[in-house]
């Protein structure tokens, strides 16, 4: 199964304070990044990175299950002070085959259908 992850670290309005970056970089940002390699190498992560320009994170994550990918999800570091999407994907493969289903069981109009209605 494959998702597309996205996590967003909130933008709060308040600047940190020089110890309180430092922290978050050291305990966060560095163990986040480290995590993500790793589930690179394991296959986990089948592509993507950081945001450029933001604190966030987008990649694809091909796991066996759902819990799967919540374990591996709440494994990375930002995920703990992040707002997080998962969206599931299908392969493209197996769109056409689920479209033509649909013209064959006409849940979708044909072309022609749709003008004649309209006239």
């Amino acid at each position: 199964m494959k998702f597309l992850v996205e996590l967003d670290h909130p933008k709060t309005g308040q600047r940190l304070d020089v110890v309180a970056a430092h922290a978050f970089v050291e305990e966060v940002l560095f163990p986040t990044l480290d995590r993500a390699e790793a589930l690179v190498k394991q296959g986990c992560i089948l592509a993507g990175g950081p945001v450029a320009g933001s604190i966030a994170l987008r990649f694809i994550a091909e796991v066996e299950s759902a819990q799967h990918l919540d374990e591996l999800v709440s494994s990375i570091p930002l995920w703990s002070v992040a707002y997080t999407r998962v969206t599931p994907l299908i392969e493209f493969s197996d769109r056409r085959p689920h479209l033509q289903a649909l013209l064959q069981q006409r849940v979708i109009p044909l072309a022609d259908e749709s003008h004649a209605r309209i006239a």
